[in-house]
């Protein structure tokens, strides 16, 4: 049986300008791609910690979409540099946290936020306990 996904996904009227932002500058490796009659274009990347997918589709409108994702990686200070050097925006320099992460933010052209991250202290992410509300 295969591993179920995680997919992150949405439409944007900025296909071409969106997924050349993921795939030139953020280079992110393309998991698939179509571009099927009427219009039908999508392409999915793969996470760069390969959790999860980000899919992309033509849509007429923008995404309303108030914030972002996070992306967990082994090195931000690495992957800051390779983003600032390939042009992209910086919504948030590098920098650590009160709550433990460090990181910093660019954006999409659509305004959907990519952070990147690590934990602090730790190799690994804390694990994820249940909540009791």
């Amino acid at each position: 049986m295969s591993p179920l996904e995680f997919r992150f996904y949405y439409f944007t009227p900025s296909y071409d300008q969106t997924v050349s932002f993921y795939r030139d500058i953020l280079r992110f490796e393309v998991y698939r791609t179509w571009d099927r009659p009427d219009g039908d274009r999508g392409t999915i990347f793969r996470s760069p910690n390969g959790v999860g997918l980000i899919e992309i589709e033509a849509g007429d409108h923008r995404p309303s979409i108030h914030g972002g994702f996070y992306l967990e990686v082994d090195d931000p200070d690495h992957w800051y540099d390779r983003v600032r050097e390939a042009g992209a925006p910086i919504r948030k320099e590098l920098g650590d946290t009160s709550y433990g992460h460090r990181n910093f933010k660019t954006v999409d052209p659509n305004g959907v936020e990519v952070s990147f991250f690590r934990y602090l202290g730790s190799s690994k992410s804390p694990p994820i306990t249940p909540s009791n509300e």
